[in-house]
């Protein structure tokens, strides 16, 4: 026969009510477990109670001239709870060798275990007297340099009546009482503590929400949470920080898309327009500069909203040597065609970084196209790499320092700019080096402008 299996409950409060039920049923087990053990020592129970009443008659005597016991202070301990109770209950007092000097003259005699004399020392034992058995308790008294002995006797059959008529109906109601007791204070503590903890995680569903692509700039309050559940709002609102990002980088490349598409096609447009049904009208080379200019827009634009997607990355070791190797194939028609020298150096050990080779080749050239772009014919572009950094040098005119802030920054374009690029390839290199967490400045050489990448250090 096969059982279901028993599924912890998915809800937080489900779950605290478990735990409170099952606290209910622990703290009823105790109960029960002391009870139990109460009953079976009741007899050492009945005996310290017997020991206390020995004491306090010790306490109550009242002595004469003389130092010797003559009665009890009766408006503290009145004498009929024993008298009273014919054979049931007795009180003596003896002196050190065991003789009873109260009651006097009622030839009464010390108590003591069968078979055995008086023992002057604080002691319980069982006995019988008048053929009835007894639980006796001896206490010492010291009063004047002298010393007495209280002994207090009940019996056997009174202690058993006082079980079943009070001492247990007692303690089940006792059990009872603290049964219910227990289970009134966890319902209590359980709804208060239910409604404090779930108020602040119920606030946060709510103001969650309330986020729309608007309102991305919102987040949860993690103000009155347990400290179990701050770090899953702590992680909520670092996934809201990624998701505004994206949506941010999602609308500044339409909106960048859009601005730079517009006037390529506007013109492309004009010329269709003016040109009518005569072939001779067209400028053909004017047009494709266009298309081909536009492509490239595309293209750049393409990279960068790549470059800003950091699920785009697969980060994995890439040999220096063989990547510039590939650069250098790759830009070296440009720098041919501007007559300009490549000098690509790098470290002579096996030099290997921790990164996307796509984007790194994407970076670099960059990098070197700008600096041939802006090197003056039969000019020399260096890069030297190794381990930590990688430098790229032109020997161009250089970059005004007013204008060195502003260089990564996407669209911007140098006035003494000679390409007619999107300036973008800059913000680009950025993006890449910033999604690797690599640094990447520039600053003015002598001549030209060295752009440094400074290369995180492999973990």
């Amino acid at each position: 026969m096969r059982f279901a299996k028993l599924r912890w409950p998915r809800s937080l409060g489900a779950r605290l009510l478990a735990t409170y039920v099952a606290g209910i049923f622990v703290c009823i087990l105790v109960i029960v477990v002391v009870s139990a053990a109460a009953l079976l020592l009741r007899g050492d129970t009945w005996n310290e109670g017997i020991s206390t009443h020995a004491r306090l008659i010790g306490r109550q005597l009242q002595f004469d001239a003389t130092g010797r016991p003559i009665g009890l202070n009766e408006s503290e301990l009145p004498t009929w709870l024993y008298s009273g109770m014919g054979k049931e209950t007795s009180v003596r007092v003896l002196d050190a060798a065991g003789n009873v000097v109260m009651p006097a003259g009622q030839g009464a005699l010390a108590l003591h275990k069968q078979g055995k004399g008086f023992e002057p020392r604080d002691h319980a034992f069982d006995s019988a007297e008048d053929g009835l058995e007894v639980r006796v308790v001896t206490h010492r008294v010291d009063h004047a340099g002298q010393r007495w002995y209280v002994q207090v006797a009940v019996s056997q059959r009174l202690i058993e009546l006082m079980d079943r008529s009070v001492g247990l109906p007692a303690l089940g109601h006792g059990i009872l009482v603290a049964c219910l007791a227990s289970v009134l204070v966890f319902a209590v503590a359980m709804h208060f503590t239910l409604g404090r903890m779930l108020r602040p995680l119920r606030a946060a569903s709510e103001s969650a929400a309330r986020i729309t692509p608007r309102t991305l700039d919102a987040r949860l309050s993690v103000q009155g949470l347990p400290s179990e559940m701050l770090p899953l709002i702590e992680a909520f609102n670092r996934a809201l920080d990624r998701l505004q990002s994206g949506y941010i980088a999602q609308q500044d490349f339409l909106a960048a898309a859009a601005h730079e598409l517009k006037t390529p096609l506007s013109l492309i447009r004009g010329q269709v327009e003016l040109g009518g049904d005569s072939d001779a009208a067209f400028d053909r080379d004017a047009l494709i500069r266009d298309v081909d200019q536009m492509a490239r827009h595309v293209s750049q634009l393409l990279h960068l909203a790549e470059a800003t997607e950091l699920c785009n990355y697969e980060i994995r070791r890439v040999g220096a040597a063989a990547l510039l190797d590939e650069v250098g194939d790759y830009i070296g028609r440009l720098a041919v065609r501007r007559e300009v020298h490549l000098d690509l150096r790098v470290a002579p050990d096996a030099v290997c970084w921790q990164a996307d080779r796509g984007a790194l080749f994407t970076l670099l050239k960059n990098l070197l196209e700008n600096a041939i772009q802006h090197s003056p014919s039969h000019g020399v572009v260096r890069l030297t790499a190794d381990a930590r950094r990688i430098s790229v040098c032109d020997e161009g005119p250089g970059i005004p320092a007013r204008d060195l802030p502003m260089i990564f920054d996407r669209f911007w374009r140098g006035a003494g700019r000679r390409d007619e690029g999107a300036g973008l390839g800059l913000a680009i290199c950025q993006e890449i080096a910033l999604a690797h967490g690599w640094r990447l400045t520039a600053h003015a050489a002598s001549p030209g402008t060295e752009f440094v990448l400074a290369l995180a250090p492999e973990k």
